[in-house]
């Protein structure tokens, strides 16, 4: 094991009702993420959990039953959607292919903006395409580069996606959620604070070496496409959490059309991958440096973790642990993630 990699390994044993109340012992893995210190907690047999999902899921009726009066489907959105003012965003909001930029209505950071991906009012996860995601990107980073040119104060950027309702997203028709903010997110502001720390305690950068000693080991390393390597996290933040770092990058201001044509194929094949796996429901982030770009020791990164399937009273799989105490339970090895997710790339 790399000394980048801290794991605790422990056993817990009992007599199950299901095997005839026959002792067995059940593995729990505690892995410490390398740069912040973040605990996760793997049990693998949790997948075999009962919970209460009625049966497969209608998604033909979930598109029917959510498409009328949606807001973001293009028939809508000139009533329904909110506008930009004129001197941020003369034309009202930004458009580009399938992709409308406009307003959040419900904002939570200084710049809130939204960002429909498709004309389509619903995708499965297996069904969206390279030039949908490089659109809405592209739009979103034009949005970014529009607010921070007016307003120097917003210097740190993200771009989200929630995916269907179990990811936390309220309208089911594909969209980003881009924001610009005064001041680092929490979890932003510790990767950027352990970069420095880490430059300073060993001479180099933390992601050139995680991607260097991923590469080596192989064991979560996916694929790479241009100057983006695709991991499976070792202390995931959920199940089948994949990590896309990006070489020579720090903010999403560097981001070039080359940059945003691999990430969007990469996405693509991750998704792909998630369909494959069953998983339709999923957050995805980035994690980026300051706007004027070139923060010590940062690379920017984005995180895509999958979520329940989005049927009728399906447990979640946030609990008292991940919410009060910040440690996430999973029930997904991210080597087997690495490996299913290979295959794609």
């Amino acid at each position: 094991m790399s000394w980048m990699f801290e794991k605790v390994a422990e056993e817990m044993g009992l007599r199950p009702p299901a095997g005839g109340f026959k002792e067995e012992a059940q593995r729990i893995e505690h892995r410490r993420d390398p740069l912040t210190g973040r605990w996760s907690r793997i049990n693998v047999r949790r997948a075999g959990r009962l919970e209460d999902a009625a049966g497969s899921v209608d998604y033909e009726g979930l598109a029917r039953r959510s498409r009328d009066g949606c807001a973001f489907c293009p028939e809508n959105m000139d009533e329904k959607t909110p506008r930009f003012s004129p001197d941020l965003i003369p034309e009202g909001f930004i458009a580009r292919g399938e992709t409308r930029l406009f307003p959040n209505l419900f904002p939570f950071a200084r710049y809130h903006a939204v960002a429909t991906l498709t004309r389509s009012h619903f995708l499965r996860t297996g069904e969206f395409k390279a030039r949908q995601i490089e659109d809405a990107f592209s739009a979103g980073v034009d949005f970014l580069e529009r607010v921070h040119n007016r307003d120097t104060g917003a210097r740190f950027p993200a771009i989200g996606w929630n995916h269907l309702s179990p990811s936390g997203a309220s309208i089911v028709h594909p969209h980003l959620q881009i924001i610009m903010d005064s001041r680092p997110t929490y979890l932003t502001g510790l990767v950027l604070e352990g970069c420095r720390r880490y430059i300073e305690e060993r001479g180099s950068s933390y992601w050139a070496d995680l991607v260097r000693e991923e590469r080596m080991l192989g064991e979560r390393y996916i694929g790479s496409l241009g100057r983006i390597t695709f991991l499976a996290a070792y202390a995931p933040f959920g199940n089948g959490e994949v990590l896309a770092v990006f070489d020579g990058r720090s903010s999403l201001s560097e981001l070039d059309r080359g940059d945003l044509s691999q990430l969007s194929r990469g996405v693509v094949r991750i998704l792909r991958g998630y369909a494959a796996m069953g998983v339709e429901s999923f957050n995805l982030s980035t994690f980026s440096g300051p706007m004027e770009g070139a923060a010590e020791g940062f690379s920017l990164h984005i995180r895509i973790i999958a979520r329940p399937l989005p049927a009728p009273y399906h447990t979640s799989d946030t609990g008292f642990m991940e919410t009060l105490h910040l440690e996430k339970i999973v029930e997904m090895l991210p080597e087997d993630v690495a490996s299913a997710m290979k295959k794609g790339f």
